[in-house]
């Protein structure tokens, strides 16, 4: 995929055969040969994420921090490899940042929401999705370096602001980078079908906190978007907000 904007680029990265959801879209945040990356994938994630910074020119020493959104499995798994490579710091908000670090037990998938999952699959990739389910349930912990509360500033493209946006984890991050009027959004937000909804209310810790942490995030207004799952604009975000984020 292209830069975005300058200095932002959108790597879609597939979550490997026979695994459940669409495309992750990881974000790095590139000034000066130096990147902040957004989320880390799946372990299956770090061959195309290594393949595209190839293509930038720039080697995996150039990412000099990972912010993590929150601590679900699609978001850290590949986390422990791109570290060994990179020598990068991970940020991460101090609610989630003992789940990361595995000092505290991982949320299991409630077993309807599995069996919602892989009713959508295909029957012959069943199997496959199943032992990948099993497969990302094993993540190997990681060391939180600094832990977030919220409201921290990051001196990269103008300023980038964590916002602390609680529901879907206890610990859940979202981006804004003013400059250039962009909202990178975890796994609050997605863009579906040409409408920017708040993400899917099951895999919600609090599915009210949630709802309501995407009012406050959208009331602040933004023209660009990016959503872990699901697309992304340059422009035109507030138009397509869902009125339920609005009313």
């Amino acid at each position: 995929m292209p830069e975005i904007l300058p200095g932002v680029h959108v790597v879609p990265l597939s979550r490997g055969a026979g695994a459940p959801g669409g495309a992750m879209n990881i974000c790095l945040l590139e000034e000066d040969g130096k990147i902040t990356m957004v989320d880390a994938g799946l372990p299956v994630s770090s061959a195309g994420l290594l393949a595209y910074m190839e293509g930038m020119g720039l080697a995996p020493q150039a990412i000099r921090r990972i912010i993590i959104t929150h601590h679900h499995i699609d978001h850290v798994g590949g986390l422990n490899e791109i570290l060994e490579l990179s020598g990068a710091e991970v940020w991460a908000h101090r609610d989630d940042a003992a789940v990361i670090e595995g000092t505290v037990a991982r949320p299991g998938i409630p077993p309807e929401r599995i069996e919602a999952m892989l009713a959508a699959i295909p029957a012959e990739q069943r199997t496959a999705a199943e032992a990948r389910m099993k497969q990302m349930n094993a993540v190997t912990p990681a060391v939180v370096d600094l832990r977030l509360v919220g409201g921290e500033e990051l001196n990269v493209l103008g300023g980038v602001q964590i916002l602390h946006s609680p529901g879907h984890t206890a610990g859940h991050l979202c981006l804004y980078l003013p400059a250039c009027s962009l909202l990178i959004a975890g796994d609050l937000l997605r863009l579906e079908d040409g409408v920017i909804g708040a993400s899917p209310s099951g895999f919600a810790a609090d599915a009210d906190q949630a709802l309501a942490s995407a009012k406050r995030v959208v009331s602040s207004g933004f023209e660009g978007f990016i959503g872990y799952h699901g697309g992304y604009v340059v422009s035109g975000a507030r138009e397509l907000l869902s009125p339920s984020l609005t009313g």
